[in-house]
């Protein structure tokens, strides 16, 4: 037999749970009230613009610049851009590779630049212009060469230079670390002469379009010739040493000698 239950006795828990509803209706709707009310006073104080711009992978151009191509200023609202509309405005540097904006709390922002990597100098009536990776070429200014990137010589043609630069990245990183200046020899006969003059003290001949694949038995030509003397490796066809005794009637060393004499 079901029991009844009296109305009067439902009531006391009716009204508990009904208090407990409008207890959590009340918080939510206070907690909503404090995030908006904090919000406000987020927005409306220093904290919510932009107190520093880091820039880091900054080379060929400095921070300022970076940050100037940006769009971004200090003092500016630091919600009042999208990150990926900077980015956009550095990538359209022909410097930059790749180009990263993130916020950092409480009021910074970071910009992390990838520019493009600088494989060889090109000289230019005593100018040394960048010959990029990606086989443009922009003003050096005055910034200091790095020791152990080669310099091209009488290299006028633009589509040479892109072949160059093509050959120089496929080059083996120890052999290309080792070119001190590459000079563009090339004549109506021979259109695609490089002499090559190597940190070690060889002189190479070589042809553009085969560049990379000839150097890359450098290391093996050199080690045969067990350093005794110095001279020209002609790799143009096959592989053919000359000694600097033969070419110009003394030996390198004894052409230094002679010339602090």
């Amino acid at each position: 037999m079901k029991k009844v239950i009296d109305i009067e006795e439902r009531i006391p828990s009716m009204r508990e749970k009904r208090r407990k509803k409008t207890n959590k209706k009340f918080l939510f709707v206070f907690l909503i009230f404090i995030v908006a009310l904090l919000a406000i006073l987020y927005f409306q104080s220093p904290l919510s613009r932009i107190k520093e711009i880091a820039v880091s992978g900054a080379i060929l151009k400095n921070s300022e610049y970076y940050e100037e191509k940006s769009g971004l200023v200090v003092d500016n609202p630091l919600w009042g851009f999208r990150t990926t509309s900077a980015e956009d405005l550095l990538m359209k540097q022909e410097l930059v590779q790749k180009a990263s904006i993130s916020r950092k709390w409480p009021n910074k922002v970071k910009i992390e630049i990838v520019e493009w990597k600088t494989i060889a100098y090109l000289e230019d009536r005593g100018l040394y212009n960048l010959l990029m990776e990606n086989g443009e070429v922009f003003p050096g200014d005055a910034l200091l060469l790095e020791s152990d990137i080669p310099v091209l010589n009488n290299f006028g043609s633009a589509k040479v230079i892109k072949q160059v630069s093509a050959q120089l990245l496929k080059l083996d990183s120890d052999v290309y670390h080792l070119i001190s200046e590459i000079v563009f020899t090339g004549t109506e006969e021979d259109p695609e002469k490089l002499t090559i003059y190597m940190d070690d003290g060889y002189e190479v001949r070589a042809i553009l379009s085969t560049l990379s694949e000839k150097m890359d038995y450098y290391p093996d030509v050199t080690a045969q010739l067990n350093g005794l003397e110095k001279g020209v490796i002609d790799m143009e066809v096959g592989t053919y040493f000359t000694p600097y005794s033969k070419i110009y009637g003394l030996s390198k060393e004894d052409d230094e000698v002679v010339e602090e004499e």
